[in-house]
């Protein structure tokens, strides 16, 4: 059984953890280099204990797996700006039942109309686990300038664009 539990202080050195491994993911998918950086991990922590946001430990049957972090961006629109699933529990429909908790606990606020996900392009595997949910709007676009050596290999059109990612 997959649940959303409140992050409390007594899995705070746990989630530093998870936090680091999940940046230093997302860092090797362009530089190639893994390197956990805990100092960033505890400040990012602590941005998402703010009122503005919600930070949820994912629990599989009775073990804490990974975490799942909502942000409160605007009037009607939440993101879910972070889904980190330790990498022995994967492709076991976690994260996808994880997202949908999620999903039920935004709507209980019918402010709200929209969610969002940021997504590394690189991150295919997110992006058809997103897309499978019916993500499938696009709805902004963050643009990149690279200001020294752009290891962005990879290229993409859209929208009549070529792009680097």
């Amino acid at each position: 059984m997959i649940r959303l539990k409140r992050f409390s202080k007594d899995f705070k050195e746990e989630t530093v953890k998870r936090i680091a491994i999940f940046f230093g993911f997302h860092s090797a998918l362009v530089s190639g280099n893994e390197n956990p950086n805990y100092k960033m991990a505890e400040e990012t922590l602590n941005e998402w204990l703010k009122p503005e946001h919600e930070l949820y430990l994912i629990m599989y049957e009775e073990c804490t797996v990974g975490f799942l972090h909502i942000a409160y961006k605007g009037s009607n629109v939440a993101w879910i700006e972070d889904v980190f699933v330790d990498e022995f529990f994967r492709n076991r429909g976690i994260a996808t039942e994880s997202i949908r908790i999620a999903e039920e606990i935004i709507k209980s606020n019918p402010a709200y109309t929209a969610i969002c996900f940021d997504v590394v392009p690189r991150n295919a595997a997110a992006l058809k686990l997103y897309y499978k949910l019916g993500y499938n709007n696009l709805s902004m676009i963050t643009v990149r300038k690279e200001l020294y050596e752009n290891k962005r290999d990879k290229k993409e059109k859209l929208l009549g664009f070529e792009f680097n990612y």
